[in-house]
């Protein structure tokens, strides 16, 4: 992404700018913080934290990129807890008469050694997250500022704030502003529909007046999705004794009739639910849309979160495909800073074609999802759970697999390992045990290596060795026995390289696998292939 001209470079507020303090624009800048030698700002319209939840699930890998950032015991204090002790780990279908069509898992042991899915109170994260950046002496959050315009002047980007009465200028602005995004409108970027039913919801968040009450509540032992054609509903866990109840809203039934008190306790009854035993913490009418924005990159403004894509709640994976954005994105802006006239655009061309790939099979799979829930048409519902099985063998895409192609090892030999999730495992160095993300966050890139295959050769050569280090912050990890090695506690890792017959393996800093290595030859060239793949520029 070099510079187009030679006149002076102009002096800027900041590196980043953020537009949009919600989860995804407060953990991009907690990420980059992470450097230390950038300096992000992030503009907020609202005056404070929205008190209201929202999101209610967090995901394995997104953990993950919390505990790199050291808010493991802060998160799980308030925001997030892990449901599997506490409610079924299987998501119930319940057809039109009443019979259980389908019990499906939602919640397994996932490739981090942990719950696949946590409870998320989305108010509480965000709390965690404003306290940390505020801890953070290179972040500046700005609340009750209204981004107006956004606008590329290649070298940097000038951003209008309070009816463009103050200007703001940053190497890269980051849209991460919502749906309606402002950044996204001034950027010229497209929005594409994906064609569903666009059915009207009415959210309920109800809090119990015990932890004893609420466990007598019918829906309280595990998520249910009602297929009844008279009203679709869904039952969902929130954190601890907290739960939500969705309701599709019916024709003729008005946004101000349905947030209605007097309309909403006789839809909760058959729960169990009544004003005696609970109070209700949330009541909203939405409208689910499936969309994504044609583009998450032009030139230096981006998207994430649903500033890029919008994901109707039945995969729920909203929130955390919009965490996903700010951890791929984050290294590849440090590369761009840090080397401002040797970056190609291609670093980012690769992260919209691997986020933009993965959501839009989620986004269509959930709006394939809420036209068959939405049947209200008795006949067509009773035809649906006849067939209810065949329907559900369409496969359900991976959130875990980036989309093609992308910033990774795309031969057709790395096919079935490269470009997806790596695992995480429990690993001592130097006297001191941590999952691999507790030792490095999210910001190097790992070459994970055997032991018993070293037989006197260096793993990389000396230029490669150097330009591991240098340009991608690279960490080598070689397990064996003895002071100078890493040890595996669970022998996970190297469980991982037998069976997918590998000597080492090359990890992103967003604990993607690049690539493998097969022999101890191959490894300096693996290397060297995603030093080149980043697209900088190198000198001879």
């Amino acid at each position: 992404m070099a510079d187009q001209t030679k006149d002076p470079e102009p002096q800027l507020d900041c590196d980043v700018l953020i537009v949009g303090a919600g989860p995804v624009g407060l953990t991009l800048a907690l990420l980059l913080s992470e450097y230390r030698d950038y300096k992000i700002i992030v503009l907020e319209r609202h005056p404070a934290l929205f008190p209201l939840p929202r999101a209610v699930s967090l995901s394995h890998d997104n953990l993950r990129v919390y505990d790199g950032l050291g808010l493991h015991d802060a998160a799980f204090k308030s925001a997030i807890t892990d449901i599997r002790d506490s409610v079924s780990n299987i998501c119930e279908f319940i057809g039109a008469s009443g019979q259980t069509l389908a019990r499906i898992p939602y919640n397994w042991d996932s490739k981090s050694g942990t719950s696949s899915t946590f409870a998320l109170h989305q108010p509480s994260l965000e709390e965690v997250l404003g306290t940390a950046c505020a801890e953070k002496e290179n972040i500046c959050v700005i609340r009750a500022t209204q981004v107006e315009h956004v606008r590329d002047l290649q070298t940097h980007v000038e951003i209008w704030t309070d009816a463009e009465k103050k200007k703001w200028t940053a190497r890269f602005v980051v849209g991460c502003d919502g749906a309606n995004s402002i950044v996204r409108e001034s950027a010229g970027i497209d929005l594409v529909d994906c064609p569903g039913n666009k059915s009207r919801w009415l959210v309920v968040d109800v809090a119990p007046v015990s932890e004893e009450i609420a466990r007598n509540w019918k829906d309280y032992s595990g998520p249910r999705q009602y297929l009844d054609p008279q009203r679709p509903r869904s039952a969902v866990f929130r954190v601890r004794e907290r739960r939500r109840w969705e309701f599709l809203i019916l024709p003729g039934e008005s946004p101000e009739k349905a947030v209605d008190p007097g309309f909403i306790w006789p839809l909760l009854k058959d729960s169990g639910l009544g004003p005696e035993n609970a109070v209700l913490d949330r009541a909203a009418m939405y409208v689910l849309k499936g969309a994504w924005a044609e583009t998450f990159n032009k030139g230096r403004i981006f998207l994430a979160g649903d500033a890029a894509h919008v994901t109707p709640p039945f995969t729920g994976q909203g929130l955390n495909s919009g965490v996903r954005d700010a951890a791929s994105l984050s290294w590849r802006l440090d590369l761009a800073l840090r080397y401002p006239d040797r970056t190609s655009e291609q670093i980012f061309d690769d992260w919209t074609a691997e986020q933009l790939g993965r959501v839009r099979k989620l986004i269509s799979t959930s709006v394939s999802i809420e036209s068959m829930v939405t049947m209200t048409d008795s006949v067509q519902a009773a035809a649906r759970d006849e067939n209810f099985l065949e329907l559900l063998r369409s496969p359900v895409p991976n959130p875990e697999h980036l989309g093609t192609p992308g910033l990774f090892d795309n031969s057709a030999e790395q096919e079935s390992v490269a470009g997806k999730l790596f695992m995480d495992g429990v690993v001592e160095i130097k006297c001191k045990q941590g999952r691999l993300c507790d030792h490095f966050g999210s910001k190097r890139w790992l070459l994970l290596k055997q032991y018993g295959n070293v037989d006197g050769q260096e793993t990389l050569g000396a230029k490669t060795n150097n330009l591991f280090s240098d340009v991608l912050r690279g960490k080598i990890i070689k397990f064996g026995e003895g002071d100078q090695y890493a040890r595996d506690m669970t022998g996970n890792i190297l469980k991982w390289l037998q069976e997918h017959r590998a000597v080492a393996v090359l990890v992103r800093p967003d604990n993607y696998v690049y690539g493998i290595a097969r022999s101890v030859d191959e490894i300096d060239s693996l290397v060297l292939r995603a030093i080149l793949h980043v697209g900088i520029v190198l000198d001879e």
